[in-house]
């Protein structure tokens, strides 16, 4: 049922701009996990994207796309002034909260996403609103060899011992670039971390971060790293109120002693 009713919500928001070839093509990737076989631009709800010949970058790109992230994206988003995307893949959550007024820093590792990032921040007029960095976050700097998916370029991963590497990234700890990137004490800070699996490692890179930013608000995948995993590592920093996003997300708000 839920599933029904998320494809209705896809179906609505690509008719709402006539797209039938997004539609199309969702049939065609539910059935096949085949997409559209030329390159396409379209527009949805949350802007207009560059979606690549055969992935799944059209799903990306509709406004009802992961629902529940986005939901409570928007019904928070007047609490903060900063959105930092962590995994940021082509860019919709970057280009809806840069849209909604909220300063914003993406990170996207992967070299073949990253330019379809910034070929989407040019479409919606966002390239001097969008700080968009070709890093993944994690606890170190190294080169990371990664598994590209080339049809669902969003579940891009470090490649286990197990896979066979087929692109090379740059991993840094968020704690080395952030002094660089002028956020203020007092700004009121949001985080949506989805870097499939690495979001513990991700925490433990931002220690300093975590505990000198008084107002920040974590949302976390933990659909592959677990959520005891990822408690454990914000714990050791400050102190949070945990609560559910979705099915695959929880958030985390930091809670002062003195505020």
């Amino acid at each position: 049922m839920n599933k029904l009713l998320t494809y209705f919500r896809y179906f609505l928001d690509y008719m709402k701009f006539g797209d039938l070839g997004s539609v199309v093509a969702s049939f065609r990737y539910i059935v096949s996990k085949k997409s559209h076989s030329s390159d396409r631009v379209i527009r949805t709800s949350a802007g207009i994207f560059y979606c690549r010949k055969n992935t799944n970058d059209f799903q990306f790109a509709n406004y009802y796309y992961e629902w529940g992230v986005k939901k409570y994206l928007l019904d928070h988003h007047k609490e903060y002034t900063v959105f930092i995307d962590g995994g940021a893949c082509v860019g919709g959550y970057s280009i809806l909260m840069a849209r909604l007024g909220l300063r914003t820093i993406a990170f996207e590792p992967v070299q073949f996403n990253y330019a379809v990032l910034m070929k989407n921040l040019e479409l919606n007029k966002l390239t001097s609103k969008v700080e968009a960095f070709p890093i993944g976050l994690g606890d170190k700097s190294f080169a990371a060899d990664f598994v590209f998916n080339p049809v669902n370029t969003g579940a891009s991963h470090i490649a286990a011992a197990n896979e066979t590497s087929n692109c090379t990234v740059d991993i840094s700890a968020f704690d080395s670039i952030y002094p660089t990137l002028g956020i203020k004490k007092e700004d009121r800070i949001l985080v949506k971390l989805d870097v499939e699996g690495m979001e513990p490692l991700a925490l433990l890179g931002a220690e300093q971060f975590i505990r000198t930013f008084p107002n920040l608000t974590f949302v976390l995948e933990d659909k592959h790293s677990g959520e005891d995993s990822i408690k454990d590592s914000l714990n050791r920093f400050a102190s949070f109120d945990y609560g559910i996003v979705d099915e695959f997300n929880i958030f985390a708000k930091k809670y002062n002693r003195n505020s």
